[in-house]
């Protein structure tokens, strides 16, 4: 008995926080992005010291939900988008950058969201 107490609540515990998942679109110059990665960067200067979030962007959408990706546990955060051509090279696994990175902070909250993305393009 005394061992499966200590196992049930050893599992409680280390459960973790509740991750909730991000989707959403991004466009560069007015149009879905190729490809790309963003990260969604716990901003600790708001006092959130979560874990860090991320997704592949591919055509223009991603989840964070998708495989591949981590959920985030909510609060303030700072996007960062690595955006690409979509025309792999051996290298460049998702092709060449398109800009570099783009930043934006962001409140998440803690629920399922969609946040959306516009870049613009070089003026």
């Amino acid at each position: 008995m005394f061992s499966f107490l200590s196992l049930t609540l050893l599992a409680v515990g280390c459960s973790g926080p509740t991750m909730y998942s991000v989707s959403g679109s991004v466009s560069f110059d007015g149009k879905p992005l190729p490809a790309g990665v963003i990260f969604f960067d716990p901003d600790v200067s708001k006092s959130n010291d979560g874990p860090q979030g991320y997704a592949i962007i591919k055509n223009g959408r991603y989840d964070t939900a998708a495989p591949g990706g981590k959920g985030v546990v909510g609060g303030a955060y700072i996007a960062r988008i690595e955006g690409f051509d979509g025309s792999p090279g051996e290298e460049l696994p998702l092709g060449k950058p398109l800009f570099t990175d783009f930043q934006k902070a962001i409140e998440l909250p803690k629920a399922k969201s969609t946040q959306n993305f516009d870049i613009p393009g070089k003026r």
